[in-house]
């Protein structure tokens, strides 16, 4: 669960130790000799090292009898070892056999990454919390990643050149329309789900397969958790927030209730650090979930899971010409409901009934805007095995999509007072949406993997069709390295207001990118490795034009690269990202090929862990940008760029078992331990004569707090 505000977490031990004792051991091949880099770790708590040259452990711990200690290594079978009195006394000896399997070829994909609680994978939900910086905030933690830059000091993820609105986001299949606390034009200031709440992540920066469409750059796809393995109670409270949770497991194996809320009110979090006084009400919300799982067979399943959330807040403004109150309050639910079933020799369905809900208040000075969204989604997706060597997967999406939206807003986007000249347009908007896909995945030999397939899309208000091809190739050079080729067409319809019959055109078509992706990682149980280069090009975007408001008339291209390196030390872990990007569009207000807004060329991103006395975790995240265009003058556009940013975050924690499966987390953080004041850009006056910086909103802050499960 979240358990914190929205600024910052980790972690500070704030009550006494206990008494520790040592499990020591030893971890051998066959043959005898000693396993160096071998992972073992307790399955319950943090507490966790890797074997020396000798394949010699130690860990220091509170607990005793009645643990599970995992050992595993790559090319080895993993062993599970229930911990009694006589081996916590006495060294445990431990021989891992010789794995001989065929290699799996598909476990690499172009631009991809993975995030689940299971071996291997590149991020977990653990991961996600105790990043520092990263707020237990799943797209924040994504933020770190290569390929996806932050543009402020908000979540808004912005992927190889693409804007935020350019990646969707989805969890159990249904598509989360508006899926930001907070929302803004760039996002909004963190992501609506828990990371608790999830069993598994899927994140890709292009080249996605035919399963996934309807948009230009990027896919966060999630999957909520399923049933638990015992009865629990969650609570937790910080410097900002309270939350509390639990689950119920009504019938073993079959049936359970899980349910979570969390509360927050940053006005105790802006006594401590300051900066109040920006705030005519400082930012509060509250959200609240709950699934229930029936397991109704060894191969079927339904899942219920109802989300929402409500948050508001009020932002003094100074600019050059105007002075005023930023409102902005937002509510969103989102109800799904899942079927899953394994029918006869491996055909998997998985389908899903969404609706999901968004409004939104805003205003401004003479910026008024009000928005209502709804929609209601099925969605069907099936998997056939042909043979050992083919896969065909294919799936059917329907929705129902109605937004009424209207907005007041200036002529001039630099003049903000309420005696400026206006525009304003009503939108009554209401279409339906029908997608197809079907791909095929080939072994064509024991290393060497292919997925291709067509996607086809068919808009009822405007009507209009798309289809696109999506091809990638997978070779896997050993048991640790692969190659992989991507390259795919890629449509989006734009955005709603852009359709109005006054001031937009309701004839305007679906906007075009196509990615080209080549890319190699190298894979190991203790390293992660990925580079990657791509170019991105882009057709049909909105443009500005004096006779029909807006054209399809816009270009773009994209291209850089991307580098991913994570890796588990015997003292530290963690991960460092960097990315070069070079993004130019002729689009909307800017009628020649110009950087975009988003377009920051270097990004270099460290977030290292490491623990100390068994139970403590101290993690550090630096991050260094540079920084993005900006336009000094009239119809100078993105002539200029702002100064580099960086940002250095700290977290501290320390655990404490309680009972057999019991556990109190106590964290505490800094984050921007520099006080550096970063600027994310300029308001102008409407002749360019004067300007007001947009510096970082908060200097440096402290946050503290616990979370307990029982």
């Amino acid at each position: 669960m979240k358990h914190i505000s929205q600024y910052i977490i980790v972690l500070m031990s704030l009550l006494f130790g206990q008494n520790t004792i040592h499990v020591t051991g030893n971890v051998t091949d066959g043959s005898g000799d000693g396993l160096a880099f071998v992972n073992v770790y307790f399955m319950d708590t943090l507490e966790g090292t890797m074997t020396d040259e000798t394949g010699h452990f130690a860990i220091e711990t509170t607990l005793s009898e009645g643990r599970t200690l995992r050992i595993s290594h790559i090319g080895f079978e993993r062993k599970d070892i229930s911990l009694s009195a006589e081996n916590l006394h006495k060294g445990i000896q431990i021989v891992l056999t010789k794995e001989y399997m065929e290699l799996d070829p598909v476990s690499v994909t172009a631009g991809s990454f993975t995030m689940a609680d299971e071996e291997g994978q590149t991020l977990t939900s653990l991961d996600v919390v105790t990043t520092a910086g990263a707020a237990a905030d799943i797209f924040r933690a994504i933020q770190t990643f290569p390929g996806v830059n932050q543009v402020d000091e908000g979540a808004g993820m912005y992927v190889r050149g693409g804007d935020v609105s350019e990646t969707t986001v989805i969890l159990d299949q249904a598509t989360i329309s508006h899926p930001y606390k907070y929302e803004s034009d760039t996002g909004g200031y963190f992501g609506m789900i828990d990371p608790w709440l999830l069993s598994g992540t899927y994140f890709s920066t292009g080249g996605f397969s035919a399963k996934y469409g309807n948009v230009l750059s990027g896919v966060l796809a999630m999957e909520s958790l399923d049933l638990p393995d015992r009865s629990s109670v969650t609570i937790g409270a910080g410097l900002a927030a309270v939350s509390g949770g639990g689950s119920w497991l009504i019938k073993p194996n079959k049936l359970a209730i899980q349910f979570s809320g969390n509360y927050s009110d940053t006005q105790y979090l802006f006594k401590v650090n300051g900066g109040e006084d920006r705030f005519e009400q400082v930012p509060t919300s509250w959200d609240g979930n709950i699934s229930a799982i029936w397991k109704y067979s060894d191969v079927g399943q339904i899942k219920l899971f109802h989300f929402v959330n409500v948050d508001e807040i009020a932002v003094n403004v100074d600019g050059p010409v105007y002075d005023g109150t930023l409102m902005n309050d937002n509510h969103s639910r989102l109800g799904n409901i899942q079927w899953r079933h394994l029918f006869g020799r491996g055909v998997f369905v998985k389908s899903s009934l969404s609706v999901n809900q968004f409004g939104q208040g805003l205003t401004l000075g003479n910026l008024d805007k009000s928005l209502e969204d709804l929609m209601w989604k099925w969605r069907t997706d099936i998997s056939v095995p042909i043979s050992e060597k083919l896969k065909l997967n294919s799936g059917l999406i329907v929705d129902d999509l109605e937004t009424v939206l209207s907005a007041t807003f200036p002529k001039d986007p630099n003049d903000l007072r309420p005696e400026a000249e206006t525009d304003s347009y009503n939108v009554d908007y209401n279409t339906l949406h029908y997608g197809f896909y079907s791909e095929g995945e080939f072994t064509v030999f024991r290393r060497f993997f292919i997925v291709t397939g067509l996607r086809a899309d068919i808009l009822d208000t405007p009507r209009q069709w798309v289809v696109d091809p999506r091809f990638s190739v997978n070779y896997r050079l050993s048991e640790t390295q692969f190659l992989k080729v991507a390259t795919g067409v890629y449509h989006q319809y734009p955005k709603i207001q852009y359709l109005d019959d006054w001031i937009g055109n309701p004839n305007l078509k679906a906007m075009k990118a196509i990615h080209y992706i080549v890319g190699y990682e190298y894979k190991s149980e203790i390293t992660d490795f990925k580079a990657e280069v791509y170019q991105k090009n882009y057709e049909n975007l909105v443009l500005e034009n004096p006779v029909t408001n807006y054209s399809n008339d816009g270009i773009g291209y994209a291209y850089g690269a991307d580098f991913f390196l994570k890796g588990t030390l015997p003292l530290i872990s963690g991960w460092v990202s960097y990315s070069y990007l070079q993004s130019k569009r002729k689009e909307l207000r800017y009628l020649e090929l110009v950087p975009t807004d988003y377009d920051i060329n270097h990004n270099l991103t460290a977030a290292l862990k490491t623990q100390f006395g068994a139970m403590n975790s101290l993690g550090l995240t630096y991050r260094y940008t540079t920084g993005k265009p900006y336009t000094p003058a009239l119809n100078d556009w993105n002539s200029a760029r702002l100064p580099a940013m960086q940002r250095l975050d700290l977290s501290y924690s320390r655990l404490y078992p309680i009972g057999q499966d019991g556990l109190l987390v106590i964290y505490a953080s800094v984050s921007n331990l520099l006080d550096r004041t970063n600027i994310y850009g300029y308001i102008y006056s409407p002749d360019y004569s004067e300007r007001t910086e947009m510096k970082s909103t908060h200097g440096r802050n402290l946050y503290f707090g616990f979370t307990m499960t029982l």
